[in-house]
């Protein structure tokens, strides 16, 4: 049942409708944001289809439906967006507060397929006085651009052919201005209003259901605040270091004993003149995530849901063609003459083509997620999927962390194994050698009694003598390990050349 205030739909064919069609659709047949109506359901006890259920249905795999439990309210009344009051005091980006109206930036935002409003008149009498080549150069474009303005415009180009017949003195013809035959679509706005959030339905489905829900609600209320609105500390501290920049260059890499050669993230990868639009972009950002705990690292990147995200941004370049100065043109003739003086003469060094930049930005998240100003949008359009993409990568980032510390776990254990094997191993040795030793000292024992009992037998040396020799076979014994006056314990497992007596001289 339909009426002015919106769609009154049972509980029952509601549940019916998003296990049929998916939440996503039925929040866009009747004209709700996804978000709004993740939360209606959740409000009336509405399950929705996990986080990859349709691609289970899809390759045939075994799917459970979650069955609808009972609940005291049997009718919900479905209001589409247009027709709902815009909740203003939840839009985060906009609690900036507003500097002074003297202090406002005037922003002025290009995009691809957005030109300024031309005066056909004006560049119907430029594009018939000069070559298109010459008045492209003043509209810092391409020729090949500025034909397809012309063509837009219904503005008659000059045919091949039309300036040499002219410089010759031949006579040529010149059309009349045609009416215009279709408004240029100039005046579209592409900017500022008020967008779905395209998300996959599994979007954020490593967070916590209600965690996602809060998400996905602040991401599609997000919008970046004025130009005039104050910026976070952190990224008015980095526009500041950009801005700087410049000067600290030509300052060189040391002031006052610091260091301050290290070069900004996005100083010299756009215009000064874009700074105000990419740091409002940033500032926006950051607002809306601050809520959820993220925060802005020491090297300007955010840390998100946990985890070091880091971004770039850049604007665009075009390529027109150079204009020769009047100083190249004196380096020219410079070297003309002297070419036809000395063989050595080296040409100057004139650029073919300029690279202005042109306007556009691309925001690169994490080096996956890529955001450009194109014909569609501009990226204050999509600063919602842009902050979404943002946990989207914190999600990567966690992933690859996770799995390089498993990696360096694994080499570590490998490490700590071999290095265990290894000493093990080598102590093996140590006590190889030391049974060695030991026995060389048992077997020197033996020789020493073998010739005790020898001599006592033959009865050539004094029962003194005798009693210290068998006292010195004593001390050689690894069994026996007797104490010698003068040597004390021999360490019988040590190496002989440690362990044999030496003489001890004077010096």
């Amino acid at each position: 049942m339909a009426d002015k205030g919106g769609t009154a739909i049972t509980r029952q064919a509601l549940y019916d409708e998003i296990w049929t069609d998916s939440a996503r659709k039925v929040a866009e047949k009747y004209e709700i944001s996804y978000s709004r109506f993740l939360k209606i359901c959740k409000e009336n006890s509405i399950p929705v289809p996990p986080s990859g259920y349709w691609t289970k249905l899809e390759f045939n795999r075994p799917v459970q439906r979650t069955p609808l439990p009972s609940s005291k309210t049997e009718t919900i009344l479905l209001t589409p967006e247009k027709d709902r009051q815009k909740e203003t005091d939840t839009i985060i980006a906009e609690e900036s507060i507003p500097v002074s109206e003297s202090d406002k930036i005037e922003l002025e935002i290009r995009r691809e397929g957005t030109s300024p409003k031309y005066d056909r008149e004006k560049l119907y009498k430029e594009v018939w006085a000069d070559p298109v080549t010459e008045v492209a150069k003043r509209y810092q474009m391409s020729d090949v651009n500025l034909r397809k303005i012309c063509k837009k415009l219904d503005v008659p180009l000059p045919p091949a052919g039309y300036w040499a017949k002219l410089r010759a003195g031949k006579e040529v013809s010149k059309p009349a201005l045609p009416k215009l035959k279709a408004p240029p679509n100039e005046d579209k706005p592409k900017t500022g209003q008020a967008r779905t959030l395209h998300i996959e339905d599994s979007a954020l489905s490593f967070l916590r259901e209600d965690d996602r829900l809060k998400v996905i609600d602040a991401a599609s209320k997000l919008r970046v605040a004025g130009p005039g609105s104050r910026l976070y500390k952190d990224i008015s501290a980095q526009k500041e270091k950009c801005e700087n920049w410049p000067e600290q260059q030509k300052k060189g890499p040391f002031r006052y004993g610091k260091f301050v050669g290290e070069k900004p993230l996005m100083a010299d990868t756009m215009s000064p003149k874009s700074f105000p639009r990419a740091f409002h972009i940033l500032d926006a950002l950051i607002k809306g995530m601050l809520p959820f705990g993220a925060s802005v690292t020491y090297e300007f990147a955010f840390q998100v849901n946990g985890e070091v995200v880091p971004f770039t941004m850049s604007e665009g370049q075009d390529q027109i063609p150079h204009e020769v100065t009047q100083a190249e043109k004196l380096q020219l003739l410079k070297y003309e003459e002297e070419k036809r003086k000395y063989s050595w003469a080296s040409k100057p060094n004139i650029p073919k083509w300029e690279h202005p930049w042109n306007g556009r930005l691309t925001l690169t998240v994490n080096g996956k997620y890529r955001f450009t100003d194109c014909r569609s949008y501009v990226l204050e359009d999509r600063i919602g999927e842009i902050m979404i993409a943002f946990y989207e990568a914190s999600y990567a980032v966690r992933l690859a962390r996770l799995e390089k510390e498993e990696k360096e776990r694994i080499e570590e254990e490998k490490r700590r194994k071999a290095a265990e094997i290894r000493e093990r191993y080598n102590q093996e040795v140590d006590y190889t050698e030391g049974l060695v030793n030991a026995a060389d000292d048992y077997a020197t024992a033996c020789k020493i009694r073998d010739y005790v009992a020898a001599v006592k037998a033959s009865g050539s040396e004094s029962e003194e003598w005798i009693e210290w020799a068998s006292a010195k076979a004593d001390w050689y014994d690894p069994t026996v390990c007797a104490k010698d006056p003068y040597f004390g314990k021999r360490e019988h497992t040590k190496d002989p050349k440690w362990k044999s007596p030496e003489k001890r001289y004077r010096w």
